[in-house]
């Protein structure tokens, strides 16, 4: 499972340690690049013991917390939220059913994060039902609507990473057409220089990622 403060550090850090330079370099010749994939499957919605935050609210925190980040350290940087396993489908062309691109790759500012909030709490889980539902899985076609996302930025990427929430470790219930065509769809991903990892949440019996994620993350992306 990806470690978050090691991924979203503070670039001013950075810039002390290496007197800048290198920092004002690195933001000449390319941007970092982060596709949030988020399940939005009725699963992610339960609430935890004694009313703790459900899996989709926790996963909606990291997400605020990377976008308010970026806008005070790296605003250059593009990010996007992209949400499957709904019932409404929302992407170019809509050619991906129970895919629903609700950030585009861009620049984070002040109203992304005024509707990230908006979708925490009983409110916001409200808001997903009536907006997007929950529907069908397949991770293929969600990694599928990434790449596009990816292909769609004419600007130079220094670096590229997509990261899945999700509570389920078998997203598609044994459907093997479906895993194979997620695995490949994950290897094309990873060959045209996208890091793929995994934000594995809460589940009862525990998060088996050999199961089918083992195949679908980056090498390295564990730990």
């Amino acid at each position: 499972m990806a470690q978050w403060n090691a991924y979203y550090h503070n670039d001013e850090e950075e810039e002390e340690q290496e007197d800048g330079e290198q920092s004002r370099d690195y933001k000449v010749t390319g941007r970092d690049s982060l596709v949030f994939l988020v399940d939005a499957s009725k699963e992610m919605f339960v609430k935890g013991e004694d009313g703790q935050p459900s899996n989709f609210d926790l996963s909606m925190q990291v997400v605020r917390s990377v976008y308010t980040s970026k806008i005070i350290s790296s605003h250059r940087d593009l990010v996007a939220l992209v949400f499957y396993g709904t019932e409404q489908s929302k992407n170019p062309s809509n050619s991906f059913k129970h895919v629903y691109v609700y950030h585009n790759l861009d620049e984070p500012g002040a109203k992304r994060v005024q509707e990230v909030d908006a979708l925490q709490g009983e409110k916001g889980a409200r808001l997903m039902e009536k907006t997007m539902g929950s529907g069908e899985t397949s991770l293929g076609d969600a990694l599928w609507c990434c790449a596009n996302l990816y292909s769609d930025i004419k600007l130079r990427l220094s670096f590229k990473r997509l990261m899945i929430f999700t509570c389920r470790d078998e997203p598609h219930g044994g459907d093997t057409a479906k895993d194979r065509q997620a695995r490949t769809k994950a290897s094309d991903l990873k060959e045209t220089g996208v890091f793929i990892d995994l934000m594995h949440l809460m589940k009862p019996g525990g998060f088996d990622v050999s199961t089918f994620f083992c195949d679908i993350i980056s090498p390295d992306s564990e730990g």
